[in-house]
């Protein structure tokens, strides 16, 4: 059995090989090894610290839970940075594809030319649009709401607001971030009905 020190003189490949094993200490050499390098790179990529440690986490969760299936056809960093790639892709399409629903809700809500039945379903799902968004903390929902439908851009919120424009995108990423986790369903339903 080897101890903690012996497993930091270890490569990757044999790291990687003790992991499919099952072996704790080796998942917690890849991670104290690897976890800081990859916060920067995701930190680089999505400007927000927040996001850029929850996507670490999960890249190293799935890599525990799936430890048995892990294959590692390049190196491990180039595997664990490819990783976290994908995941941040995935993540802003997500957010787009969310958004892009959100808007057209909005566009509804304030156009409405449907049939009587169809309209009632996308007032029903506007309110509770309308109902989370109320639901946001008031800085961030001043924020969103002054971004979504004024229209104004990042600067033009921070001076109006007087507070950073690095702020302002931030309050936006999290408001986003909850509306996408309580309108799941919504989005799903908007998908649907956009098919017809």
């Amino acid at each position: 059995m080897k101890n903690n020190g012996q497993y930091s003189a270890l490569n990757d490949s044999n790291l990687v090989a003790c992991l499919l094993t099952g072996d704790e200490l080796a998942f917690a050499e890849i991670y104290s090894r690897y976890k800081t390098v990859l916060f920067l790179h995701a930190r680089r990529m999505l400007q927000d610290d927040e996001q850029a440690r929850d996507i670490v986490q999960e890249i190293f969760t799935t890599i525990w839970i799936k430890k048995e299936e892990l294959r590692v056809s390049t190196s491990l960093k180039s595997y664990l940075f490819s990783s976290v790639k994908h995941k941040i892709l995935n993540l802003l399409l997500h957010q787009k594809h969310v958004e892009k629903h959100m808007q057209s809700m909005l566009r509804i809500y304030n156009v409405g030319s449907f049939s009587t039945d169809l309209a009632l379903q996308e007032k029903e799902l506007a309110q509770l649009i309308e109902a989370e968004i109320q639901n946001l903390p008031a800085r961030m929902r001043e924020v969103f709401v002054l971004s979504r439908r004024e229209e104004l851009s990042n600067k033009e919120i921070a001076e109006r607001m007087g507070i950073a424009e690095e702020t302002v995108k931030k309050q936006i990423v999290y408001a986003l971030k909850i509306l996408r986790l309580k309108l799941k369903v919504i989005s799903f339903m908007l998908v649907l009905w956009n098919q017809y």
